[in-house]
């Protein structure tokens, strides 16, 4: 048993997406036998104290930490979130400080948010510190580009500079220098990293779901009235490749297949996306449904067939897996987490690479024919989603990060052996993923 110190700026039960992952990791650390502390925002307060309130969790700790109300004013937006977040880093730390004087903490962990452009300072700390999952340096390949408004392929550009810039942060570099081991979600993000930091770096998803989660879930029932149901949920991005979804719709009908398309979600893409489906002549088959409440959204998952999740960059994909929990299928790119979870067992991945946007449109479009008019491939895949649900279990992600350890170590002995144990379970786990 260890104590660990995690930073997670987003922690919230029941939230879905990064919150969700903060969440999984301090509940299921403490689930492990661990003794865990957790730094994380005054804002996610209430919903953590509700939820402890119904389970006791002994070993489970939070400290609670925000900016002054008048700086959290300037958090509107993605670019006032970034430098919300950075402010909320210092602080962190500050109070991360104050712990270590009262604990003996054997690591610490720095969870949420993470990215290869978004630093943090725990490494000052003097404890071994653990870096990750790091995200970030998943990229919309240029020819994909093309469907976008100016204004996102301009955002597209900024962004693949501010990658390259993180090189030159003193901060970031810092933090990778700093980690004993740098956790990254994706092979593209672990390119990123500097040189000298790679061999420290540990391909790990960032996404799991906890084993309450998937025994409560179940596999679909599969209708038998020919129409092909299909469901994205997510915000509606550009990068999120909405478009090329609508484009494949159209693909189906041409070809004579009963299909409807369920978009649960909102964004600023959305009013360009419904006037795509006019212009297709799809927007009687397409039905959209505003963001709801993460626990309603089950529901979504048992009244469709397929998940239709084309994301071009999604490091993650917390989504893609609550589909394949309930026996969904899944047709996803292969950018990204989502074509790493995906594989012909669940669902279809579509190659990306070289490819031009009208040829990833017909892909997609070619899996979902193959699948509308057989029933007993659906049927398969839903059974193979709700196995591949369970290679994601969380708890094996924690063990693979901070395996328990014999109690008459050292502190500093029972931190190497995470470490290394750590190192070689995930890339076994890696191998796994992709020979998948």
């Amino acid at each position: 048993m260890s104590r660990i110190l995690l930073s997670a700026y987003a922690c919230e039960p029941g939230k879905g997406s990064e919150p969700e992952v903060g969440w999984l990791w301090a509940t299921e650390l403490q689930a492990a036998g661990h003794d865990v502390w957790v730094i994380t925002r005054e804002s996610n307060r209430g919903a953590i104290e509700a939820d402890n309130a119904e389970r006791r969790r002994p070993g489970l700790h939070f400290a609670y930490y925000d900016l002054p109300r008048w700086v959290r004013r300037w958090k509107r937006g993605n670019d006032g979130v970034h430098w919300y977040y950075a402010l909320w880093q210092w602080g962190a730390y500050r109070v991360a400080r104050r712990l270590t004087q009262t604990v003996r903490f054997d690591c610490v962990q720095h969870v949420t948010f993470v990215g290869v452009r978004a630093p943090s300072l725990m490494g000052w700390l003097g404890l071994p510190f653990f870096l990750g999952p790091v995200s970030g340096g998943e990229r919309v390949p240029g020819p994909l580009r093309a469907g976008m408004s100016r204004a996102a392929k301009w955002r597209e550009r900024v962004r693949d500079v501010a990658n390259w810039l993180m090189h030159t942060d003193p901060v970031m570099r810092a933090s990778f220098r700093q980690a004993q081991h740098i956790l990254v979600a994706t092979p593209e993000s672990r390119r990123l990293i500097p040189r000298s930091c790679r061999e420290k770096c540990t391909v790990q998803l960032g996404v799991g779901l906890s084993r309450e989660y998937l025994a409560w879930t179940g596999q679909k029932r599969t209708p038998h009235d020919g129409v092909l149901r299909l469901l994205y949920a997510g915000r509606l991005l550009e990068w999120k490749g909405v478009d090329l979804a609508i484009g494949a719709v159209k693909k189906l009908r041409q070809r004579g297949v009963l299909v409807r398309f369920t978009i649960v979600g909102e964004g600023p893409a959305q009013a360009g996306l419904r006037d795509l489906s006019a212009q297709l002549g799809v927007e009687d088959v397409v039905r959209w449904v505003a963001w709801m409440p993460h626990e309603q959204l089950h529901d979504h998952y048992y009244q469709h067939d397929v998940l239709l999740f084309p994301s071009l960059r999604d490091s993650g994909g917390m989504v893609v897996l609550e589909a394949l929990a309930h026996g969904l299928p899944v047709v996803c790119t292969d950018r990204g987490g989502p074509g790493v979870i995906v594989n012909d067992r669940c669902g279809r991945v579509v190659r990306t690479e070289g490819r031009t946007r009208d040829e990833v449109i017909e892909a997609l479009a070619e899996s979902l024919f193959q699948m509308s008019g057989d029933h007993v491939l659906r049927k398969k895949l839903s059974a193979g989603a709700r196995s591949r649900a369970w290679e994601f279990d969380f708890h094996r992600v924690v063990e693979r990060v901070h395996p328990k350890v014999r109690q008459q170590d050292s502190p500093a002995a029972e931190v190497r052996t995470a470490f290394q144990v750590s190192a070689e379970r995930a890339g076994a786990n890696l191998v796994q993923l992709t020979s998948d």
